[in-house]
Protein backbone atom coordinates (compact mmCIF):
# COMPACT_ATOMS: atom_id res chain seq x y z
CA UNK A 1 0.00 0.00 0.00
CA UNK A 2 2.69 2.28 1.02
CA UNK A 3 4.78 1.98 -2.60
CA UNK A 4 1.09 2.06 -4.41
CA UNK A 5 0.58 5.26 -2.17
CA UNK A 6 4.17 6.72 -3.28
CA UNK A 7 3.09 5.88 -7.33
CA UNK A 8 0.06 7.12 -6.79
CA UNK A 9 1.54 10.83 -5.39
CA UNK A 10 3.75 10.50 -8.36
CA UNK A 11 1.09 10.99 -10.81
CA UNK A 12 -0.93 13.76 -8.79
CA UNK A 13 2.47 15.53 -8.55
CA UNK A 14 2.57 15.39 -12.47
CA UNK A 15 -0.57 16.34 -13.23
CA UNK A 16 -1.33 19.54 -15.42
CA UNK A 17 -4.36 20.58 -13.79
CA UNK A 18 -7.28 21.85 -15.55
CA UNK A 19 -8.32 24.75 -13.28
CA UNK A 20 -7.77 26.75 -10.38
CA UNK A 21 -9.75 24.08 -8.32
CA UNK A 22 -7.57 21.14 -9.17
CA UNK A 23 -4.91 23.06 -8.94
CA UNK A 24 -5.04 23.37 -5.41
CA UNK A 25 -6.28 19.94 -5.06
CA UNK A 26 -2.92 18.81 -6.29
CA UNK A 27 -1.12 20.55 -3.67
CA UNK A 28 -3.31 19.28 -1.03
CA UNK A 29 -3.21 15.57 -1.98
CA UNK A 30 0.89 16.21 -2.20
CA UNK A 31 0.37 17.59 1.44
CA UNK A 32 -1.71 15.50 3.31
CA UNK A 33 -0.68 11.92 1.63
CA UNK A 34 2.96 12.21 2.69
CA UNK A 35 1.35 12.38 6.23
CA UNK A 36 -0.91 9.49 6.67
CA UNK A 37 0.17 5.96 7.18
CA UNK A 38 -2.55 4.42 5.86
CA UNK A 39 -3.92 6.59 2.93
CA UNK A 40 -6.76 4.68 1.80
CA UNK A 41 -8.06 2.90 4.85
CA UNK A 42 -11.37 5.73 5.46
CA UNK A 43 -11.13 4.12 9.10
CA UNK A 44 -7.44 5.13 9.78
CA UNK A 45 -8.03 9.31 9.31
CA UNK A 46 -10.63 11.50 8.48
CA UNK A 47 -8.69 11.81 5.23
CA UNK A 48 -8.06 9.42 2.92
CA UNK A 49 -7.72 8.61 -0.57
CA UNK A 50 -10.99 8.10 -2.66
CA UNK A 51 -12.18 6.53 -6.27
CA UNK A 52 -13.98 7.85 -9.01
CA UNK A 53 -14.76 7.21 -12.30
CA UNK A 54 -15.80 9.28 -15.31
CA UNK A 55 -17.75 7.40 -17.81
CA UNK A 56 -18.81 8.84 -21.13
CA UNK A 57 -20.04 7.46 -24.45
CA UNK A 58 -19.81 8.62 -27.72
CA UNK A 59 -22.94 10.74 -27.34
CA UNK A 60 -22.41 11.88 -23.57
CA UNK A 61 -21.91 11.51 -19.81
CA UNK A 62 -23.61 9.51 -17.05
CA UNK A 63 -24.10 11.06 -13.69
CA UNK A 64 -26.01 9.75 -10.97
CA UNK A 65 -28.36 11.52 -8.36
CA UNK A 66 -26.75 11.37 -5.20
CA UNK A 67 -29.24 10.20 -2.79
CA UNK A 68 -27.95 12.26 0.33
CA UNK A 69 -26.24 15.47 -1.37
CA UNK A 70 -29.19 15.68 -4.38
CA UNK A 71 -26.78 16.63 -6.90
CA UNK A 72 -25.74 14.45 -9.93
CA UNK A 73 -22.46 13.51 -9.20
CA UNK A 74 -19.72 10.74 -11.31
CA UNK A 75 -19.84 7.42 -9.75
CA UNK A 76 -17.07 6.71 -7.11
CA UNK A 77 -16.17 5.93 -2.99
CA UNK A 78 -14.33 4.33 -0.63
CA UNK A 79 -11.17 2.12 -1.32
CA UNK A 80 -11.81 -1.37 -0.41
CA UNK A 81 -8.77 -3.46 1.75
CA UNK A 82 -6.49 -4.49 -0.89
CA UNK A 83 -7.78 -2.70 -3.46
CA UNK A 84 -6.04 0.22 -5.91
CA UNK A 85 -7.86 3.04 -6.62
CA UNK A 86 -8.51 2.42 -10.41
CA UNK A 87 -9.83 -0.68 -9.28
CA UNK A 88 -12.42 0.77 -6.90
CA UNK A 89 -13.18 3.38 -9.49
CA UNK A 90 -14.14 0.48 -12.02
CA UNK A 91 -16.22 -1.15 -9.23
CA UNK A 92 -17.96 1.70 -7.91
CA UNK A 93 -19.16 2.61 -11.66
CA UNK A 94 -20.42 -0.75 -12.29
CA UNK A 95 -22.35 -1.15 -9.08
CA UNK A 96 -23.92 2.58 -9.17
CA UNK A 97 -24.60 2.52 -13.26
CA UNK A 98 -24.84 -1.04 -13.93
CA UNK A 99 -23.22 0.32 -17.46
CA UNK A 100 -20.57 -2.38 -19.28
CA UNK A 101 -17.54 0.15 -18.56
CA UNK A 102 -13.96 -0.50 -19.35
CA UNK A 103 -10.82 1.82 -18.64
CA UNK A 104 -10.53 4.39 -21.61
CA UNK A 105 -6.70 4.73 -23.06
CA UNK A 106 -5.05 7.98 -23.78
CA UNK A 107 -7.19 7.62 -26.51
CA UNK A 108 -10.21 6.98 -25.50
CA UNK A 109 -10.37 3.59 -26.68
CA UNK A 110 -10.65 0.78 -24.52
CA UNK A 111 -7.16 0.47 -22.46
CA UNK A 112 -5.35 0.91 -19.27
CA UNK A 113 -6.53 2.80 -16.28
CA UNK A 114 -5.12 6.59 -16.58
CA UNK A 115 -5.21 8.73 -13.48
CA UNK A 116 -7.56 11.73 -15.24
CA UNK A 117 -8.16 14.25 -12.42
CA UNK A 118 -7.80 14.65 -9.09
CA UNK A 119 -10.59 16.71 -6.51
CA UNK A 120 -10.42 17.39 -2.67
CA UNK A 121 -13.91 18.09 -0.98
CA UNK A 122 -15.72 17.49 2.43
CA UNK A 123 -17.29 13.91 2.73
CA UNK A 124 -19.80 12.94 5.42
CA UNK A 125 -18.93 12.71 8.80
CA UNK A 126 -16.25 15.57 8.67
CA UNK A 127 -14.10 13.52 6.49
CA UNK A 128 -11.82 14.74 3.79
CA UNK A 129 -11.54 13.11 0.41
CA UNK A 130 -8.35 12.86 -1.33
CA UNK A 131 -9.91 11.81 -4.86
CA UNK A 132 -8.78 9.99 -7.48
CA UNK A 133 -10.28 9.80 -11.20
CA UNK A 134 -10.15 7.74 -13.77
CA UNK A 135 -12.32 8.07 -17.65
CA UNK A 136 -14.47 4.88 -17.99
CA UNK A 137 -15.94 4.13 -21.43
CA UNK A 138 -19.25 2.71 -22.11
CA UNK A 139 -21.61 1.80 -24.72
CA UNK A 140 -24.65 4.22 -24.90
CA UNK A 141 -27.03 1.95 -23.20
CA UNK A 142 -29.68 2.15 -20.48
CA UNK A 143 -28.28 2.87 -16.99
CA UNK A 144 -28.93 0.05 -14.59
CA UNK A 145 -27.69 0.44 -11.20
CA UNK A 146 -27.31 -2.36 -8.52
CA UNK A 147 -30.07 -2.59 -6.05
CA UNK A 148 -29.52 -0.54 -3.28
CA UNK A 149 -28.05 2.19 -5.15
CA UNK A 150 -29.47 5.47 -6.55
CA UNK A 151 -31.78 4.35 -9.36
CA UNK A 152 -31.42 7.90 -10.61
CA UNK A 153 -28.75 7.34 -13.31
CA UNK A 154 -28.75 9.20 -17.12
CA UNK A 155 -27.06 10.15 -19.47
CA UNK A 156 -26.24 13.55 -20.18
CA UNK A 157 -24.97 15.62 -23.55
CA UNK A 158 -21.48 17.33 -22.80
CA UNK A 159 -23.34 20.71 -22.40
CA UNK A 160 -25.90 19.82 -19.79
CA UNK A 161 -23.25 17.83 -18.17
CA UNK A 162 -21.04 20.82 -17.46
CA UNK A 163 -23.82 23.02 -16.74
CA UNK A 164 -24.97 20.98 -13.88
CA UNK A 165 -21.65 19.54 -12.81
CA UNK A 166 -20.63 21.14 -9.50
CA UNK A 167 -16.96 22.98 -9.35
CA UNK A 168 -15.04 20.04 -8.19
CA UNK A 169 -16.21 18.20 -11.57
CA UNK A 170 -16.69 20.94 -14.09
CA UNK A 171 -13.60 21.44 -14.94
CA UNK A 172 -12.21 18.29 -16.29
CA UNK A 173 -15.44 17.73 -18.14
CA UNK A 174 -15.02 21.01 -19.91
CA UNK A 175 -11.10 19.49 -20.83
CA UNK A 176 -12.71 16.20 -22.49
CA UNK A 177 -15.85 18.01 -24.33
CA UNK A 178 -15.48 16.73 -27.86
CA UNK A 179 -15.42 18.95 -30.52
CA UNK A 180 -13.73 22.22 -32.05
CA UNK A 181 -15.00 25.74 -30.62
CA UNK A 182 -16.03 27.58 -33.40
CA UNK A 183 -16.09 31.39 -33.31
CA UNK A 184 -18.95 33.92 -33.55
CA UNK A 185 -20.19 36.73 -32.22
CA UNK A 186 -21.88 37.12 -29.04
CA UNK A 187 -25.74 36.95 -28.10
CA UNK A 188 -27.12 38.22 -25.25
CA UNK A 189 -27.15 34.64 -23.67
CA UNK A 190 -23.79 34.44 -23.93
CA UNK A 191 -23.11 36.51 -20.75
CA UNK A 192 -23.61 34.48 -18.08
CA UNK A 193 -21.37 31.64 -19.96
CA UNK A 194 -18.49 35.03 -20.68
CA UNK A 195 -18.59 35.98 -17.08
CA UNK A 196 -17.88 32.47 -15.89
CA UNK A 197 -15.08 32.42 -18.45
CA UNK A 198 -13.84 35.01 -16.98
CA UNK A 199 -14.00 34.37 -13.43
CA UNK A 200 -12.58 30.74 -14.09
CA UNK A 201 -9.33 32.08 -15.93
CA UNK A 202 -8.53 34.66 -14.24
CA UNK A 203 -8.39 32.61 -10.78
CA UNK A 204 -6.13 29.97 -12.51
CA UNK A 205 -3.92 32.46 -14.75
CA UNK A 206 -3.30 35.57 -12.42
CA UNK A 207 -3.88 34.29 -8.78
CA UNK A 208 -2.00 36.62 -7.45
CA UNK A 209 -3.43 39.42 -8.79
CA UNK A 210 -6.86 40.45 -6.56
CA UNK A 211 -10.18 40.58 -7.70
CA UNK A 212 -11.94 43.92 -6.78
CA UNK A 213 -15.21 42.98 -7.55
CA UNK A 214 -17.77 40.45 -6.14
CA UNK A 215 -18.68 37.13 -8.73
CA UNK A 216 -22.58 38.81 -8.83
CA UNK A 217 -21.02 41.98 -9.91
CA UNK A 218 -18.89 40.93 -12.22
CA UNK A 219 -22.01 38.91 -14.00
CA UNK A 220 -24.10 41.98 -13.97
CA UNK A 221 -20.95 43.77 -15.98
CA UNK A 222 -20.88 41.47 -18.48
CA UNK A 223 -24.70 41.33 -19.10
CA UNK A 224 -25.68 45.05 -18.74
CA UNK A 225 -22.47 46.65 -20.45
CA UNK A 226 -20.58 44.18 -22.32
CA UNK A 227 -22.43 41.70 -24.11
CA UNK A 228 -24.70 43.56 -26.32
CA UNK A 229 -23.16 46.37 -25.89
CA UNK A 230 -19.07 46.23 -27.46
CA UNK A 231 -17.74 44.14 -30.10
CA UNK A 232 -17.32 40.55 -28.06
CA UNK A 233 -16.60 37.05 -29.68
CA UNK A 234 -17.17 33.85 -28.11
CA UNK A 235 -15.66 31.00 -28.74
CA UNK A 236 -18.24 27.80 -27.70
CA UNK A 237 -19.01 24.10 -27.81
CA UNK A 238 -22.20 22.86 -28.23
CA UNK A 239 -23.70 25.86 -26.41
CA UNK A 240 -20.71 25.98 -24.15
CA UNK A 241 -18.60 28.73 -23.94
CA UNK A 242 -15.28 28.39 -23.73
CA UNK A 243 -13.16 31.52 -24.84
CA UNK A 244 -14.45 35.39 -24.86
CA UNK A 245 -12.67 38.66 -26.58
CA UNK A 246 -13.54 42.12 -26.30
CA UNK A 247 -12.39 44.32 -29.17
CA UNK A 248 -12.57 48.39 -29.21
CA UNK A 249 -11.64 50.70 -32.24
CA UNK A 250 -8.32 52.94 -31.08
CA UNK A 251 -7.24 55.63 -33.07
CA UNK A 252 -5.42 55.48 -36.77
CA UNK A 253 -7.09 52.51 -37.60
CA UNK A 254 -5.72 50.37 -34.57
CA UNK A 255 -7.53 48.43 -32.65
CA UNK A 256 -7.72 47.66 -29.16
CA UNK A 257 -8.23 43.50 -27.33
CA UNK A 258 -10.04 45.00 -23.98
CA UNK A 259 -10.30 41.15 -22.81
CA UNK A 260 -9.07 37.76 -23.69
CA UNK A 261 -9.92 35.04 -21.61
CA UNK A 262 -10.11 31.12 -22.26
CA UNK A 263 -11.60 28.88 -19.92
CA UNK A 264 -8.57 27.19 -17.99
CA UNK A 265 -9.23 23.66 -20.06
CA UNK A 266 -8.95 25.21 -22.76
CA UNK A 267 -5.67 26.58 -22.69
CA UNK A 268 -2.71 26.06 -24.82
CA UNK A 269 -4.79 24.46 -27.43
CA UNK A 270 -4.64 27.34 -30.07
CA UNK A 271 -8.16 28.58 -29.31
CA UNK A 272 -6.16 31.88 -28.32
CA UNK A 273 -4.20 32.52 -31.34
CA UNK A 274 -7.29 32.13 -33.48
CA UNK A 275 -8.85 34.88 -31.51
CA UNK A 276 -5.99 37.02 -32.08
CA UNK A 277 -5.45 36.14 -35.39
CA UNK A 278 -9.30 37.24 -35.74
CA UNK A 279 -8.78 40.55 -34.07
CA UNK A 280 -5.32 41.30 -36.96
CA UNK A 281 -7.93 40.52 -39.33
CA UNK A 282 -10.56 43.15 -37.89
CA UNK A 283 -7.67 45.43 -37.42
CA UNK A 284 -5.13 45.50 -40.07
CA UNK A 285 -3.57 48.84 -38.59
CA UNK A 286 -2.25 47.24 -35.30
CA UNK A 287 -3.59 46.52 -31.97
CA UNK A 288 -2.85 47.38 -28.57
CA UNK A 289 -4.04 45.68 -25.20
CA UNK A 290 -2.96 45.34 -21.59
CA UNK A 291 -1.49 42.70 -19.50
CA UNK A 292 -0.64 42.31 -15.77
CA UNK A 293 3.24 42.38 -15.23
CA UNK A 294 2.39 39.02 -13.21
CA UNK A 295 0.80 36.99 -16.17
CA UNK A 296 3.79 36.01 -17.56
CA UNK A 297 2.32 33.19 -19.53
CA UNK A 298 0.29 35.24 -21.43
CA UNK A 299 3.24 37.82 -21.85
CA UNK A 300 5.03 35.06 -23.77
CA UNK A 301 2.05 34.37 -25.33
CA UNK A 302 1.41 37.52 -27.08
CA UNK A 303 5.12 37.84 -27.80
CA UNK A 304 5.05 34.66 -29.59
CA UNK A 305 2.51 36.39 -31.62
CA UNK A 306 4.24 39.61 -32.68
CA UNK A 307 3.13 41.95 -29.73
CA UNK A 308 5.82 43.75 -28.81
CA UNK A 309 5.80 45.43 -24.57
CA UNK A 310 5.58 49.17 -25.66
CA UNK A 311 5.03 50.81 -21.63
CA UNK A 312 5.50 49.12 -18.36
CA UNK A 313 2.97 51.24 -15.50
CA UNK A 314 3.29 50.70 -11.91
CA UNK A 315 -0.97 49.79 -11.59
CA UNK A 316 -2.02 53.21 -10.42
CA UNK A 317 -4.20 53.30 -12.97
CA UNK A 318 -6.34 49.89 -13.10
CA UNK A 319 -8.59 49.09 -10.26
CA UNK A 320 -6.73 46.19 -9.28
CA UNK A 321 -3.87 48.53 -8.50
CA UNK A 322 -1.29 45.72 -9.73
CA UNK A 323 1.61 46.17 -12.47
CA UNK A 324 0.94 46.19 -15.76
CA UNK A 325 2.40 46.20 -19.47
CA UNK A 326 1.26 47.55 -22.76
CA UNK A 327 2.03 45.38 -26.18
CA UNK A 328 1.38 46.83 -29.40
CA UNK A 329 1.32 44.67 -32.71
CA UNK A 330 1.88 46.41 -35.63
CA UNK A 331 1.82 44.24 -38.98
Amino acid sequence: MQEMAAALRAQVSARQPVDAREREAIAEFVDQVDRLERPFDEQADRVHVTASAIVTSDRGVALHLHKRLELWLQPGGHIEAGETPWAAALREAVEETGLPVAFAGDGGDAGEPVLLHVDVHPGPRKHRHLDVRYHLVSPHVPPAPAEGESQDVRWFPWYRAIAMADPGLEGILRAMQPGTPQLRPARASDAAGCAHVYLRSRRFGIPDVPTVHADREVKRWWADEVVGHLDVTVAEIDDTVVGVMVLDAGGSGRGWIEQLYLDPAWMGRGLGVRLVDRAKERFTAGLDLWSFQANLPAQRFYERLGFVAAEQTDGRANEERAPDVRYAWTP
